[in-house]
This record gives structure tokens, C-alpha cells and sequence, in this order.
């Protein structure tokens, strides 16, 4: 048993949340450190992860992807159900990221085709602090280039009245908000650090994902304490 960790049950259900997970989280993929707990069990990261996705690309720095290497994952299963109800419902990721270069790549892309330039809706976080879609919604906010950064975005925040938030901290900056008058549409397909599509230059550039920690949606104001 990895330390930190609960008593697994035959089923996979663990007995209750690993210490490793953040006390307010749901979920968490710890590509650092090998070990991987959403919707109430421990994983197995290849059955969260498919498409183009090369486990040889874990090792203890994360998981990680550039433009001159294989690894393009497509979330499935319980990592996609996770992503796409989120979405719907409204939620908060944690991405906690280094790189050696330029911040440059999409970090998350969700929408109605698993390729981002065959859909008709779509909901997208850049590293470089852009979150926008299909249509009014276009956040932009400012992060620091290479090194080691712990970003939080919102997604789709009910705030009431028909009005949806968005969010973004990094770093423990205070955090970038912009509404839209429209929910978030129902998706049906994700991509982690790429747009889908091969060769668009849209993949993350020079990255290791250390870490992706799952929240409800949470206020703007805590945000920065994710962060920091």
C-alpha cells in the first residue's frame, strides 16, 4: 500500500478519501506520484486515460507532453463522466504544472467533437491564462513564463439569474472572473493538454502536468489560496 493511502476494499472502493487528496477535493491525479483517486475509488490511470496517450510519459516530474513527443491522451471513463458532468454542473480544477520554456498549449479542452476544430461548442483553458468558448466568453489573464505554477480555473459557475462564472488564479494572484449570460452546453468529449488534432501547435509546449485536483465550483475568493 502506498503511504498515505487507506484500506482498499475488494471492490475498489476505498473506505474513505486518501490522505494524499486536499480535504475540500473529490479527486485528484497525482502524475508525480503515481496515484490517481476519482469518483470515490483509487485508479488506474490507463483506464482514465486513452487516444494517444503514452504512460512511458509519467515519471516522477508528471506527466508530460510536447510537440516532439507521442503523448496526446484523450480522457475516458470516469476521468471523461467527471469532466463532462462537471462541466455541467459547474467546477473547479487545480493544474499544477511546470515548464522549462514559453507557457504556450491548451490545457483543457472540452466539447461537442473530440476534435476542436470539428465542434460546435466548446469550453477551453490555455496554460498562458486564456478560458473561452463558442461564444461571449473570453477570460484573460496574466501568469509568469517558465517554472513551476499552480493554476485554478472555474468553470460555469451558477451564480443565479440565468448568469454563469468563470474563474482563473494562479500563483496565488487574485483571481480573473468573467460571466456569461448562458450555461456552458452539454458536451460529449475532452482532451488533456491538446486540441485533439495533430500538428495544430495547439499541444502544451516543454510541459510536465504534476498534478489535476477536482472541486465543486468554488468562490473566486478561495481560488487564490489553491494557489499560492
Amino acid at each position: 500500500m502506498m503511504p498515505g493511502t487507506v484500506a482498499q476494499l475488494s471492490s475498489g472502493v476505498v473506505s474513505s478519501k486518501p490522505e494524499w487528496v486536499p480535504a475540500d477535493a473529490d479527486g485528484m491525479l497525482d502524475f508525480a506520484n503515481d496515484q490517481y483517486y476519482l469518483a470515490n475509488q483509487l485508479r488506474e490511470i490507463g483506464t482514465m486515460l486513452g487516444g494517444g496517450f503514452d504512460s512511458g510519459a509519467i515519471s516522477a516530474s508528471g506527466m508530460y507532453i510536447n510537440f516532439d513527443n507521442a503523448n496526446r491522451p484523450t480522457p475516458i471513463g470516469v476521468l471523461l463522466t467527471r469532466l463532462l458532468s462537471g462541466l455541467a454542473a459547474g467546477m473547479t480544477l487545480v493544474f499544477d504544472v511546470s515548464t522549462s520554456a514559453s507557457l504556450g498549449g491548451f490545457l483543457l479542452y472540452i466539447g461537442t467533437d473530440p476534435l476542436f476544430d470539428d465542434a460546435s461548442a466548446w469550453s477551453v483553458a490555455t496554460i498562458d491564462g486564456a478560458v473561452f468558448d463558442e461564444g461571449s466568453l473570453n477570460l484573460s489573464a496574466s501568469i509568469s513564463g517558465a517554472g513551476d505554477h499552480k493554476i485554478a480555473i472555474t468553470f460555469n459557475r451558477d451564480i443565479g439569474g440565468g448568469t454563469h462564472e468563470y474563474a482563473w488564479s494562479s500563483d496565488g494572484d487574485a483571481a480573473v472572473t468573467q460571466t456569461t449570460a448562458y450555461a456552458a452546453w452539454t458536451m460529449s468529449a475532452a482532451q488533456l493538454g491538446w486540441s485533439g488534432f495533430e500538428g495544430d501547435g495547439q499541444q502544451l509546449f516543454e510541459t510536465y502536468i504534476k498534478s489535476i485536483t477536482f472541486y465543486p465550483a468554488l468562490d473566486p475568493a478561495d481560488l487564490p489560496g489553491l494557489t499560492a
